[in-house]
């Protein structure tokens, strides 16, 4: 972006900004929490548990909201509950079963009891504890590329960028004149794969 360094404190905190809001665009647009970064803002990706709620279909099988499924506690039962008469949370993994040989985890988010386990038929008596998401190691590079396009995007379109655009696939020089790709159509081809399906 040829920004020149050393950078002011306040040109700083704007970059981090259109990378974190760049990084909200894509988990929006994807229906799901792709990447979380440290909120502290020195710009890390962090995987963090997440406790959501389902309805339960007296099957043996639910897909997450959030994927990939990067740990369902393998040494808790608790990670996996079901709501008893309404009134209290009970695991659904019984002892000596446990996670760990009882539930199969797929990252996509698909979640499958083994042994006759089911999860019990209700409306949001289902609870589930995760952790998800992808990290600096395991983040896809075509994720990567779009991120940092966004965030040039976000940064250019700005003050700061002095207006100036990015993507352009042509410029005359005998005329002067330029012409632009649409990056936000090819962000959302590459995105759409990743894009959870709403129902």
């Amino acid at each position: 972006m040829n920004i020149p360094v050393p950078i002011s404190l306040e040109l700083e905190n704007f970059i981090k900004d259109c990378i974190l809001a760049s990084v909200d665009e894509m988990n929006t647009f994807t229906n799901r929490q792709l990447v979380e970064m440290n909120p502290n803002h020195n710009m890390t990706i962090i995987i963090t548990t997440k406790t959501e709620y389902y309805d339960g279909y007296d099957s043996n099988i639910i897909y997450t909201k959030n994927y990939p499924v990067v740990e369902l506690s393998p040494e808790s039962r608790s990670a996996l509950q079901y709501l008893k008469e309404e009134s209290s949370w009970e695991d659904i993994i019984q002892p000596p079963d446990t996670i760990d040989n009882s539930v199969l985890v797929l990252d996509y988010g698909k979640i499958r009891l083994l042994k006759n386990y089911k999860f019990p038929a209700g409306i949001k008596n289902i609870k589930i504890t995760y952790k998800s998401g992808y990290d600096s190691d395991t983040l896809p590079d075509d994720l990567k590329r779009i991120c940092y396009e966004k965030s040039g995007l976000n940064f250019f379109n700005s003050a700061f960028g002095n207006y100036q655009r990015l993507g352009i696939e042509y410029y005359d020089l005998s005329n002067q004149r330029t012409r632009f790709t649409d990056l936000s159509r090819k962000h959302n081809s590459v995105l759409q794969k990743y894009r959870r399906p709403t129902i």
